[in-house]
Order: structure tokens, then sequence, then C-alpha cells
């Protein structure tokens, strides 16, 4: 079930057109998620700091620090330790998705992204807040 009220999440994505995607995509299907985007490893983990989001979607491969990296920088912040956190990637191999998940990560999503799925998991993780 869709959010009933407003939802912030902070999509960490270098890559532009995915974010493009995921604005669009929630614009859409899911007007009461406010996105924000960051570039880069270590300016979402400053942004997650400032906006303490409802979700955290990670993208695994970034330009300065990895997915793994991030969350752990969130994790030893007192502020941001309690932030529910998913992997986005492309690589959907089962040991990086193991790891991804005995590192932390509430759930692992593989890119490119399955609409209907994304929905369904993204409502669930919510739900959970």
């Amino acid at each position: 079930m869709p959010p009933t009220q407003e939802t912030v999440i902070l999509y960490i994505e270098d890559d532009p057109v995915n974010a493009l995607l995921m604005q669009h995509l929630l614009a859409a299907h899911r007007p009461r998620c406010e996105l924000h985007v960051a570039e880069n490893g270590k300016s979402g983990v400053a942004r997650a700091v400032r906006l303490i989001p409802d979700l955290v979607l990670i993208d695994m491969n970034l330009p300065d620090i990895s997915g793994l990296e991030v969350l752990q920088a969130l994790q030893q912040d007192p502020k941001t330790r309690s932030l529910r956190c998913v992997a986005l990637s492309a690589n959907a191999m089962p040991d990086i998705v193991e790891r991804a998940r005995m590192a932390g990560f509430e759930d692992y999503w593989t890119k490119p992204i399955d609409i209907h799925e994304f929905l369904q998991d993204l409502d669930g993780q919510l739900a959970r807040h």
C-alpha cells in the first residue's frame, strides 16, 4: 500500500539518468514521496545527516566511496545509524548481495528496475518505518 503520509527518500546515485528515472517513477506512482538525490557517497552521507530520511537508496558503485562505505559511515553516526538503507545496483552476483545484507542493508534491489516489483518493495520498506 502506498504511503499515506509525506515520506522522504534519499537516493545516492551518480548516474543522472537513473536519478531522473527515479524522480519520474516516484512522481507518477508515489507522489507523497519527496525524493532527494546525492551524486556521490560523501555528499550522500552529509545529506542523510541533514535530512534524516525515511529511506535511503544507495547505489553500490559510486565514484568516490562504495555503497558499503556509505552504509558504514551512516551506521557509525548516532544520528543516522537507525536509518533504513537499501542497496540498489546492477550487480546481482549472489556473493555481493549476501555481503551487502550481512553489512546491514535492509534489502538489495537490482537494476534495471522492474517498476511493479520496485513499488511493492518500496511500499513494504516504508510500511516498516
